[in-house]
């Protein structure tokens, strides 16, 4: 009897551990789901993109339309002395950055962040790429997207004066820095294109999919497992002489 309640008590921890365990990659199998979704959703933005006639920016924010990925043209002047430079960005192989400008709509004290695109950058101890642009009034077409992910933030900021070097792109410090309302969006100049970028650098949502149906698989496994291993505890322990 006492040998019975011992099992009881281990398969009960057993299978607390199990469940755990089950669910942990069953939520990984659901995340690998939504990122498919988004992926999906970027893909099938920047397409639209392509062909769609892109709108006034200024006119979609007085009318309050939704602006995730919507083509729009933006209007405005560059603050070219105020670049964001995204550290770490490798491009076959190559060290470079991902350069953000931020553009001064007309019309209004908002800001803009405008993805200028990727910079080569060898020499760690020479200067910082800058992007070249017009000091000029504007009108600049592109793909309005979310920021980058933020990511683990690991400490302070690589350089805390202008041009910014960062490792994350955060437009709530951005805004303070800017000391102007900064737009939670950041527009992808079709002059100097990422979806090509995007499409070909990551993952597609195939990919996706199939590591989610792998997780899943893991989670089932693992209740599989417990399964046997507790039927034949329970068929050892009904054999075995009191």
């Amino acid at each position: 009897m006492k040998q019975g309640r011992h099992l009881g008590r281990a398969l009960l921890g057993y299978a607390v551990l199990t469940l755990l365990s089950s669910g942990g990659l069953a939520s990984l199998g659901i995340w690998q789901l939504q990122r498919a979704e988004q992926k999906q959703q970027l893909l099938d933005a920047i397409d639209r993109a392509g062909s769609e006639k892109a709108v006034d920016l200024g006119d979609a924010l007085a009318n309050g339309v939704d602006l995730h990925f919507r083509a729009v043209t933006a209007r405005g002047r560059y603050l070219p002395d105020r670049q964001i430079l995204l550290d770490n960005q490798i491009r076959n192989g190559e060290p470079g950055v991902q350069v953000f400008v931020p553009l001064q709509l007309d019309g209004g004290g908002q800001m803009l962040l405008v993805d200028r695109g990727w910079l080569p950058w060898r020499d760690r101890a020479g200067p910082l790429p800058i992007a070249t642009v017009s000091t000029e009034s504007v009108a600049v077409d592109g793909l309005l997207l979310s920021a980058p992910a933020a990511g683990l933030v690991l400490g302070a900021e690589v350089r805390q004066q202008w041009p910014l070097l960062v490792t994350r792109i955060d437009l709530a410090d951005l805004e303070r820095r800017l000391q102007q309302p900064l737009l939670d969006l950041v527009l992808e100049d079709r002059q100097t294109p990422r979806a090509q970028t995007l499409r070909s650098g990551m993952l597609p949502p195939e990919r996706h999919r199939g590591y989610a149906l792998q997780w899943f698989g893991l989670s089932l496994t693992v209740i599989i497992i417990f399964g046997v291993l507790a039927i034949r505890s329970w068929r050892a322990r009904s054999i075995t002489p009191s």
